[in-house]
């Protein structure tokens, strides 16, 4: 993609998102801060499916590997929302981002502490530093150590975070709830009479996201790794009828995500389909001879049958004819 041909951009009508936009100069930015990731992913990935392998001892798995790199419209909708806050600008925002490139390492509960501490080794041996550290297992909404590492010499920065599979599950459930308080969709229910109504949606979107953590159990000996914090408070006093407003709202998302995958594999099959019908219909016969050639077992003369009369062309095992 060139930068150079980039123009002003706008969110998604379809995920609420249309209120956000990047002005062709803010677009361009972003753009080629996203392409520089993207020439980053290989490495990135090679080195996280190495730690993976060696931490296979604690049960180490690495969540998501096809989705390591942010996409350009989900980098796009976290800039524009970024560049609401007074001061912060393009520029900031792609110096600053450290999560383009993004890894999820899960382990079982009980080695949890175990394989997180031989991870922040490994990476440290490898020239890299953690830039950022969250420990959010007391956190009602969302439980975790999150982190952003960068190599001082290289440059690249990923963020990388640890779960135990109960927590990744959960996280993931909740992942349109985070859509929706992150695209600022809650902030239209803000009006003159309630110019705060988008802290409750936020606070109701905080309850749901909460009971999916209910049965996830905490790491013991979690507080020993990186510092804590808790991001949210409860309140169970939020209206009942925004609590259903926020379910729904999460419902329709992810109504749409589901319809988007589903577009997005029925053209990969179409792409596919068109590519085999194109080679088949270039090659015609000949690629079939070669194929049934191939897979035709060959026999020693003792075994071969009498010589018989040809059979007709239709029935010589090739099946119809698709000439």
């Amino acid at each position: 993609m060139s930068t150079t041909e980039v123009g002003a951009w706008r969110g998604s009508a379809e995920k609420r998102e249309q209120h956000l936009e990047l002005t062709a100069e803010q677009n361009r930015m972003v753009t080629a801060r996203w392409e520089t990731a993207k020439e980053a992913r290989g490495s990135l990935d090679g080195l996280m499916r190495g730690i993976e392998e060696r931490s296979a001892r604690h049960g180490g798995n690495l969540e998501g590997l096809d989705y390591s790199l942010k996409g350009l419209d989900s980098f796009r909708r976290k800039a524009a929302v970024s560049m609401k806050r007074p001061g912060v600008d393009a520029e900031s925002v792609c110096e600053e981002v450290d999560d383009l490139n993004r890894y999820t390492l899960t382990f079982e509960t009980d080695n949890y502490v175990q394989g997180t501490k031989q991870t922040y080794a490994e990476l440290r041996d490898r020239g890299f530093e953690p830039v950022s550290e969250q420990n959010t297992w007391e956190d009602p909404v969302y439980k975790g150590i999150n982190t952003a590492w960068e190599h001082p010499g290289t440059k690249e920065k990923f963020e990388l975070q640890f779960h135990t599979p109960e927590s990744f599950e959960a996280k993931s459930k909740n992942h349109e709830l985070y859509e929706l308080a992150r695209s600022g969709e809650f902030e239209k229910y803000n009006t003159e009479e309630d110019p705060t109504a988008a802290v409750s949606y936020q606070e109701a979107s905080d309850l749901l996201q909460n009971e999916r953590y209910e049965n996830v159990r905490t790491p013991p000996g979690v507080e020993e790794v990186s510092k804590r914090k808790v991001r949210a408070t409860l309140n169970p006093e939020v209206d009942p009828e925004i609590i259903d407003h926020v379910r729904q709202m999460e419902t329709d998302l992810k109504a749409v995500h589901a319809a988007g995958a589903a577009a997005k594999e029925q053209q990969q099959t179409s792409a596919l389909g068109s590519g085999l019908g194109e080679t088949l219909q270039a090659d015609g016969p000949g690629l079939r001879d070669r194929l049934a050639t191939k897979t035709e077992p060959a026999r020693s003369p003792a075994a071969q049958a009498p010589a018989a009369d040809p059979l007709p062309t239709q029935s010589r095992g090739r099946g119809r004819s698709m000439a």
